[in-house]
């Protein structure tokens, strides 16, 4: 099974195969992309045994749980009224003793088909076992730029049936970032809920929830409009509101939409279009980034950049005492605000 240094084209051309039964005998599915891992690790799942057929010969283990000798002596087992046993490790980077299983890797059970996830890390393919098991399928899965994003998403939608408005992928990620996951589960619950094949930004809108009267983008309008009541009264109905894990889901976009604001005032584009195109912003957002950038000035705007990467850090629990997340947003936009003159 060839491997590539594309990871979108690895993934299609890895699928096609699995879909089509042409089973390795040793997967190994590692790096810093869990999304592609996790598909494929699924895949495997859905495709190797029948429902019937997992009871006996399914395995699903972790790397901190399994010991590479029992490891060793599952994938030597044979299946029972089955064609194949599938072994999945997840978390497969917490494995110890890998020397151990290279005489496995030099001679594996054609009927046992195992899978290494390893999750957020890579396997080290200069050992001689990670050479060994990387000849059998090695994916690769690195973290995807936007613009690959970009290039994807209409491929992913268009294996759904479905296919995607430009500015809909554009409001994806303005508002989740470059989080892979994060995208194909709200890209999924718009599948589930909208019955039209063409998904626009009118659906991301309606269902990722834009559409709320307090939320990051009109947060960050007012932060735009530097108009300090209208701010800190949203960041105060987000503290309210807000959702497991939103306010981590805020820190990208407000700081996309500063830093974006300093690429303005550093370009040379000669048209709010040839801006837009410049620094990758949807043209019907174009007012509210024109008005931010002429309310402030290079200073405010690196100062905004310092305060969010410091509630950023505050989040992840560093300096922050006994305040909320909704305490510490306030106080962020307060700073930001504050320090502008």
């Amino acid at each position: 099974m060839a491997k590539t240094a594309d990871t979108i084209s690895a993934y299609w051309a890895l699928r096609s195969e699995i879909e089509s039964r042409k089973f390795a005998p040793i997967y190994l599915l590692h790096g810093d992309e869990t999304y592609f891992i996790d598909a494929i690790s699924d895949l495997i799942e859905s495709k190797v045994l029948s429902e019937a057929e997992k009871s006996f010969n399914q395995s699903i283990v972790y790397g901190k749980d399994v010991k590479m000798p029992e490891l060793m002596s599952m994938a030597r087992r044979y299946p029972m009224m089955s064609d194949f046993q599938l072994i999945l490790v997840k978390d497969a980077q917490d494995l110890k003793e890998w020397d151990m299983f290279l005489s496995y890797a030099e001679n594996p059970l054609k009927s046992t088909i195992l899978v290494f996830a390893f999750r957020n890390a890579k396997m080290d393919l200069r050992t001689k076992t990670g050479k060994l098991i990387a000849k059998y399928c090695e994916f690769n899965s690195s973290k995807l730029r936007d613009y690959q994003i970009k290039n994807w998403l209409p491929k992913y939608a268009e294996s759904k049936g479905r296919s995607l408005d430009v500015e809909a992928i554009n409001l994806l990620l303005d508002l989740l970032g470059a989080d892979l996951p994060l995208i194909h589960n709200e890209l999924d619950k718009i599948f589930i809920t909208v019955k039209e094949a063409y998904i626009r930004a009118s659906h991301v809108e309606e269902h990722v929830g834009f559409n709320r009267e307090y939320n990051v983008f009109e947060l960050q309008t007012a932060l735009g409009n530097r108009n300090f009541n209208k701010s800190v009264q949203i960041a105060h109905q987000m503290s309210v509101r807000a959702e497991k894990g939103e306010f981590m889901r805020m820190v990208p976009v407000l700081f996309g939409f500063f830093t974006k604001i300093i690429a303005m005032h550093n370009s040379k584009a000669k048209s709010p279009g040839e801006l837009a195109s410049e620094i990758g912003v949807a043209p019907y957002f174009m007012d509210d980034y024109l008005r931010a950038k002429s309310n402030y000035a290079m200073s405010d705007l690196e100062w905004a950049v310092s305060q969010i990467k410091y509630l950023d850090l505050r989040l992840k629990g560093v300096h922050r005492g006994a305040a909320t997340d909704g305490e510490l947003l306030i106080e962020t936009v307060v700073n930001i605000l504050k320090k502008t003159k």
